[in-house]
This record gives structure tokens, C-alpha cells and sequence, in this order.
């Protein structure tokens, strides 16, 4: 679409800086009696043609003639001498075309504000989650040590069980060779007293090691099945972790997105 822009004074600026915006439009000229007014002189820096006679304006090439000057004389000769050959718009048009634009451009920067307060907030939300995904990513390796130390502790228990049933082994010889030590006594008589307390002492220690045993055995058994406990608490509190993991790494994806 060709336009020519008649009036180079303030008005006739905002109307070229507003039509050059736009890529569908081009300003074949600008005319106005005054060279140095502003849209002239604006015209030139963008290397468009300027004039001040309107006779130089080919109605051949143009499709609409803004008007711009508020000079009724000046509405009425564009109007007589180019009304049958081109759209015109007049003073009080253009006027409204300006107040359009100046609007828009209000909204426009009210609405870049908008986008600037919330990329700012996006970037807090994002630090934050970032600050949350490295904190789960330490109770996830928290999870990992603790679920090795679990390992460890299983492994001693089942070396302690190991122990113990040597103990118990132990026990059962030594109560043994102690009815075997009573028996003997008992047919060495008189002899034999001193040799069956012994005997006896060696029973009792046999019988004390056999319920100790027994008693450490328990404790271990209620350690172990605690243990157990513990570890699937562990378990479940990984497969939380990464749960989290991978929900804070979709936010912040989504957030990526947004930004973009």
C-alpha cells in the first residue's frame, strides 16, 4: 500500500514513525511548505522523498493521502484535486489513527512491564527450585550412604550369628566334658569331691554361655528385623526422592518454556 503524508509538522511525525512500522506500507512522499518542519526533516534521515509543493504528489502511484495540516483550505485543494483518483484521510482521521497507536502503545508497555514482573519471577521460582532440587539430591545420596551402611550392619549381624552359634557349639562341648567330669568324680568318690565342684562350675558356665547365647541371638533377631524395617523406609524414601527429582526437573523445564 502507497501513502503520501501531507503536513510535516508534529502530527506528521507520528503518523511516518507509525506507517514505517509497518511492512505492507510504504510513504512514496511527504510534503509540507515549512523544510525544516520535523517530518520533513524525519522523511530525509529515512530516505524518503519530500517536497513542498503538492503538485509533486502522483496520484498514479499513491493509494491514500493523509492529511495532516488541520488547514481546511489545504483539506479542501487535496480533496478537489485528488479526491476522484485516491482515498484521503483527513486531519480529524489521522488524528484518530495517532490516538489508536498511542493507545496500543500504552497497553504495549504495560504489557512488556507484565512480562518483564513475571520472567522476574521466574527466575526466583527457578533459583528456588534449583536450591530444591539440590537438596534432594542430597537426601538422595543421604538414602544411598544409609542404605550402604544398612548393608554393612547385615553383614556384621550375620557374622555375629555366625559367632554365636560358635559360642553355642562351645557351650554344648563344655556341657558336656561337664557331666562327663561329674561322672567321673562321682566314681572317684571321696577322692573325686574337689574335681566334681569343678564339674559343676564348668556345667554352670556351660548352661550361663549356652542362655547368653541365646539372649544375644534374640537381641540380634530384633536388631536385624529393625533393620529390615529401616531399609525399606530407605527405599522408599530414594524412590521419593527421585520422585521429587523428576517432578522439580519438569517445573523447571515448563519454566524454560515459559521464559522462552
Amino acid at each position: 500500500m502507497n501513502v503520501a503524508v501531507i503536513g510535516g509538522g508534529a502530527g506528521g511525525s507520528k503518523i511516518i514513525k507509525l506507517l514505517s512500522q509497518i511492512e505492507s506500507v510504504e510513504i512514496k512522499i511527504v510534503i509540507d511548505k515549512k523544510y525544516d518542519a520535523p517530518g520533513i526533516k524525519l522523511a530525509q534521515e529515512m530516505g524518503i522523498k519530500v517536497s513542498q509543493n503538492i503538485d509533486d504528489l502522483d496520484a498514479d502511484v499513491v493509494d491514500i493521502i493523509i492529511e495532516v495540516t488541520g488547514n481546511e483550505n489545504v483539506s479542501k485543494l487535496i480533496y478537489n484535486k485528488y479526491g476522484n483518483k485516491c482515498k484521503i484521510i483527513d486531519a480529524e482521521g489521522a488524528l484518530l489513527i495517532i490516538e489508536i497507536a498511542n493507545h496500543d502503545a500504552v497497553n504495549f508497555e504495560k504489557l512488556s512491564k507484565k512480562v518483564k514482573d513475571i520472567n522476574g519471577a521466574t527466575l526466583i521460582v527457578q533459583s528456588q527450585i534449583e536450591s530444591i532440587i539440590n537438596s534432594v539430591k542430597e537426601m538422595h545420596g543421604v538414602a544411598d550412604r544409609l542404605l550402604n551402611l544398612l548393608n554393612i550392619s547385615n553383614d556384621y549381624i550375620k557374622q555375629s550369628d555366625e559367632i554365636i552359634e560358635y559360642v553355642n557349639n562351645i557351650a554344648m562341648q563344655t556341657k558336656i566334658l561337664g557331666i562327663n567330669a561329674t561322672i567321673e568324680a562321682a566314681r572317684a568318690g571321696e577322692h573325686g569331691r574337689t574335681f566334681s565342684v569343678v564339674a559343676k562350675e564348668i556345667q554352670d558356665l556351660a548352661s550361663n554361655s549356652e542362655v547368653y547365647a541365646k539372649d544375644i541371638n534374640g537381641i540380634l533377631t530384633k536388631l536385624s528385623e529393625e533393620i529390615k524395617k529401616l531399609n525399606y523406609e530407605v527405599e522408599s524414601l530414594e524412590k521419593l526422592s527421585q520422585n521429587q527429582i523428576n517432578a522439580t526437573e519438569e517445573v523447571r523445564i515448563a519454566i524454560n518454556s515459559l521464559k522462552s
